[in-house]
């Protein structure tokens, strides 16, 4: 059975030129962690071609994964932080699509 849909947010890279995206998903987050893990490793060997779209994967694989909305991380008005706080505070799942630590590789 698949999971109840709520909202989830997902940092696309950390770096200013980056966003935070809003997703409507159904998918568990256990899925989305190993997604999220997928898409470090790559983004850490700078494959950025080969990053997964977290909408197609999902809703390939028969889950809901609708874009809501996102924003910029920085902005001449504020940070996405302070815009998904103002706007999505109910939020309570994160991802980061990150670099990961060299004791985290492998």
């Amino acid at each position: 059975m698949k999971d109840k849909t709520r909202l989830i947010a997902l940092s696309d890279s950390p770096e200013m030129d980056g966003e935070l995206v809003i997703f409507e998903t159904n998918a568990p987050s256990k899925r989305l962690k190993e997604l999220e893990k997928e898409s470090c490793a790559l983004f850490t060997e700078e494959a950025y071609d080969e990053i997964p779209n977290w909408s197609y994967t999902l809703e390939f694989e028969g889950y809901l994964c609708r874009y809501i909305d996102s924003e910029q991380h920085v902005t001449p008005y504020g940070t996405s932080e302070e815009w998904q706080q103002e706007n999505y505070q109910n939020i309570k799942e994160f991802y980061y699509i990150d670099k990961l630590k060299p004791e985290s590789i492998n």
